[in-house]
């Protein structure tokens, strides 16, 4: 792991914990509202989504108006050598604390990933100029997403704009297809 991008996630993880609950909170309403009237989420039928950690943009609004819309909710699994699938995220899924402290679910059936219609994808910077995104260390979205032919949004805070990549950007870095900007 590149000493630069270790160094820019703690600076990320530091901003984005330094954010009022208020701030957040008003960035986030903003983000949902441009979310739900995008092409991209009008027209998927599934939607990937992570159950988010206190520091990121929370994901349970999200999942909430997926299933007022009737669309097939995804969350993520890591897997060994650094490998990720998507489960479909029901009433009956068990979800289970993996390494790295996040829920994750326990069902067995993977979701293809040529059926995912749109994923949004976490981080904690993007470059606005390039959609390049500072991930969290594990290379597992950029692994799943090399071969992926479905939409790619991420909801992008404040703090976590950069009008370039202050981060060593990679050969294996795959971009975003949109970033919804909380000051748009």
């Amino acid at each position: 792991m590149q000493p630069e991008k270790k160094r820019q996630r703690q600076i990320q993880l530091s901003r984005l914990q330094a954010m009022s609950k208020e701030q957040k909170n008003q960035e986030e309403l903003a983000l949902y509202k441009q979310l739900f009237v995008s092409e991209e989420w009008q027209h998927a039928k599934s939607i990937g989504v992570t159950l988010s950690g206190a520091a990121e943009v929370n994901t349970q609004p999200i999942i909430e108006q997926a299933k007022l819309e009737n669309k097939e909710i995804l969350i993520p699994k890591t897997l060994p050598k650094w490998q990720m699938v998507f489960k479909e995220l029901t009433d009956e899924t068990k979800l289970v604390k993996s390494k790295f402290e996040i829920l994750e679910p326990d069902n067995r059936d993977n979701f293809s990933k040529s059926n995912i219609d749109l994923i949004l994808v976490p981080g904690l910077g993007f470059a606005t100029d390039s959609h390049f995104r500072l991930g969290f260390g594990g290379g597992y979205y950029d692994r799943f997403l090399s071969d992926y032919r479905g939409e790619t949004v991420s909801l992008v805070l404040s703090v976590q704009r950069f009008e370039r990549a202050v981060w060593p950007v990679e050969a294996h870095d795959i971009k975003i297809k949109k970033l919804l900007n909380s000051e748009a």
